[in-house]
């Protein structure tokens, strides 16, 4: 039976950012179950319902449009896949629309993230306007040293921080690696932080659709 490739983009706020990746996969599944959507499974010894997540948000982040993928064995309108799995999941994880996919996963490259803190911005935007930012990350292959100068893609300071950093499947920086990064440097210290990722954004800069 040929099967329709679906994706949903979806917010998770408030207490929801304290669920971790692997757990909200289990929590989108029991959704698309409890809204009774005709989904695919993987074949095999062990079916499985197939999802996939474009790109893992960090623990104890919030996000305003997060992307998942999985296929409908048959067609239904979009506004009602979005109307059931939002009737089925938390109140802090909202689905917003319900598309089909233009874009495939590995066409990721950034993402752009709103930071609120108490902490001082001046010293922080003195800190971003270095020449080179050079701090340790953890890869799969052990700590390299990373300039994140380099990586700063883009960088406004108002009353909040808006960071655009690499993302997708073949590097990532994260949002609390520049922030550790300045608290080390300066000695500074960073209270009542809130991280928001708001976009997921191809190489060219346009959101990922």
């Amino acid at each position: 039976m040929p099967s329709v490739n679906t994706r949903v983009f979806f917010s998770k706020l408030d207490r929801a950012k304290y669920i971790s990746h692997l757990d909200l996969s289990g929590v989108m599944q029991r959704a698309i179950k409890r809204a009774k959507l005709p989904v695919w499974y993987t074949e095999g010894f062990n079916p499985r319902l197939y999802i996939q997540f474009m790109l893992p948000l960090s623990l104890g982040q919030e996000s305003l449009r997060e992307a998942a993928d999985f296929r409908l064995l048959e067609e239904i309108p979009h506004s009602e896949v979005t109307d059931r799995l939002n009737a089925a999941l938390p109140e802090d994880i909202r689905v917003i629309e319900t598309t089909v996919p233009v874009h495939k996963n590995t066409d990721v490259a950034a993402a752009e993230y709103e930071i609120t803190a108490d902490m001082d911005l001046k010293k922080f935007r003195e800190f971003t306007e270095q020449e080179q930012i050079l701090t340790e990350k953890k890869t799969k292959k052990g700590i390299t040293q990373v300039d994140l100068k380099q990586h700063l893609l883009f960088v406004e300071i108002s009353d909040r921080i808006t960071l655009r950093l690499p993302a997708g499947n073949e590097f990532n920086i994260n949002p609390t690696l520049v922030l550790d990064a300045f608290k080390t440097q300066t000695g500074e210290s960073i209270s009542h932080l809130k991280i928001m990722r708001t976009k997921i954004l191809l190489e060219n800069g346009k959101e990922f659709t």
